[in-house]
């Protein structure tokens, strides 16, 4: 097998193992920011939210930061920290006592994550030219797959374990 479509296939499971990881917490997170505390209507939804987009904005800010370094270290090395740092993350959100501490980590697991990124810059460096779409068609198609068994696993690994326990799982 070609080293390109090795490495593909490589980055291609951990982009679907990574974006099942980050999104299996999805179905079961408002009702987590409940059991912390949070139960009144209106303050539930408020939290709720700002743990779902606190991430987000701290990736957005911090993309094209770790797009920079990736340049200048490598991105396998970015693609190492982007994972281990999300599951250090996850695993840590299991032990928060309190919504606004949730937000913190996952404010910090968006500055940090950013597997994507790393695994596009990835695979369209080492893919050659001709071969490019389809590759980075494949890795979308993983990162999609992901996304979309997540919540599922994630809706049955809270059901069973409950929702802390889905975090140090998951992790």
């Amino acid at each position: 097998m070609q080293s390109w479509r090795r490495n593909l296939a490589v980055l291609a499971m951990v982009q679907l193992l990574s974006t099942a990881g980050f999104s299996l917490i999805f179905p079961f997170l408002p009702l987590y920011v409940k059991e912390l505390g949070i139960a009144t209507r209106g303050s539930l939804e408020f939290w709720a939210g700002m743990v779902f987009s606190s991430q987000a904005v701290t990736m957005m800010i911090s993309a094209p930061i770790w797009g920079a370094v990736a340049d200048r270290y490598g991105r396998k090395l970015m693609l190492a920290r982007a994972t281990l740092g999300g599951a250090v993350l996850l695993t840590l959100m299991g032990l928060v006592q309190n919504a606004e501490q949730l937000v913190a980590l996952r404010t910090v697991q968006g500055a940090v994550t950013g597997v994507a990124a790393a695994a596009s810059a990835l695979v369209a460096a080492q893919t050659p030219k001709e071969h490019s779409g389809a590759a980075l068609g494949t890795l979308q198609m993983a990162r999609w797959g992901g996304i979309a068994a997540g919540p599922v696993l994630g809706g049955v690994l809270g059901d069973l374990f409950g929702f802390r326990e889905s975090f140090w799982i998951t992790g």
